[in-house]
């Protein structure tokens, strides 16, 4: 059952539209997996120029997931018209993360009129099983399309 009642029938499409219209989420190589109301799920490949220094992914990198998956789940609940923009991003890097993959799971935990608080988890994918990574708190708010 949807925790979240999107302002437009089409969100999916917008959702979509939206992430092809990215640049970043294109040049990081970050793929869509699922979208629900406020609930965005999106992967991202190990590639060696995502990495640090000691070959763990940079937490630029995870934060740009953390913000894009966000974004995707707030954009989701937002009425035709509105884009999304970061306004605050308050994050938690729980330990390195190494993986062939990362699962990012972005969702609304308060939509109200014009800001969206959002949270963001983010795991990697290995032997042992998932590993939260990241836990971000970040607000986005809804602004005229430009």
């Amino acid at each position: 059952m949807a925790l979240h009642t999107p302002q437009r029938a089409d969100y999916l499409e917008a959702v979509r539209s939206l992430h092809a219209q990215s640049p970043l989420a294109e040049h990081l190589g970050v793929t869509l997996d699922s979208i629900e109301p406020g609930l965005v799920t999106a992967y991202l490949a190990h590639r060696s120029e995502h990495t640090q220094q000691n070959g763990y992914l940079h937490a630029g990198i995870l934060m740009s997931l953390a913000d894009i998956v966000c974004g995707l789940a707030a954009y989701s609940l937002m009425a035709e018209g509105e884009n999304v923009l970061s306004v605050n991003i308050n994050a938690s890097l729980m330990r390195p993360a190494r993986a062939n993959r990362i699962r990012a799971e972005g969702r609304v935990v308060k939509a109200g009129r014009h800001l969206y608080f959002t949270e963001a988890s983010l795991f990697t994918e290995g032997k042992e099983g998932e590993k939260l990574v990241v836990k971000a708190n970040i607000a986005m708010m809804a602004v005229g399309q430009s």
